[in-house]
C-alpha cells in the first residue's frame, strides 16, 4: 500500500519555489525575439485568415510566444504575487 501513496504523491519532483519563480520571470517578456515571433505569427494567422486556411492559422497558434505570458499570470495568481501579474 505504501509504494501506491509514494507513486502518486504530489511532492515526489517537486521544485522549490525560488527556482520555478525564476524560470517564469525569465520567460515572460514580450521583448527581443518573442516580439519578433509573435509578429510573425500574427502575419501568418492574418494569410490564414485571409484563405480561410484552418491549418495555417492552427500553424499561427503553434509558433506563437504567448504561452509563456499565460504560465506567467496563472503562477501569479496562483500564488497571489501581484506585483508579477503587472
Amino acid at each position: 500500500m505504501s509504494k501506491i501513496l509514494r507513486f502518486f504523491d504530489l511532492h515526489n519532483g517537486e521544485d522549490k519555489k525560488e527556482t520555478v519563480l525564476e524560470s517564469v520571470v525569465s520567460n515572460i517578456s514580450f521583448r527581443g525575439a518573442n516580439a519578433w515571433i509573435l509578429a510573425c505569427a500574427i502575419v501568418i494567422a492574418s494569410i490564414g485568415l485571409n484563405v480561410n486556411s484552418t491549418a495555417v492559422i492552427i500553424g499561427a497558434m503553434l509558433i506563437s510566444p504567448l504561452m509563456r505570458p499565460i504560465v506567467g499570470a496563472g503562477f501569479a495568481l496562483g500564488t497571489f504575487d501581484f506585483a508579477l501579474l503587472q
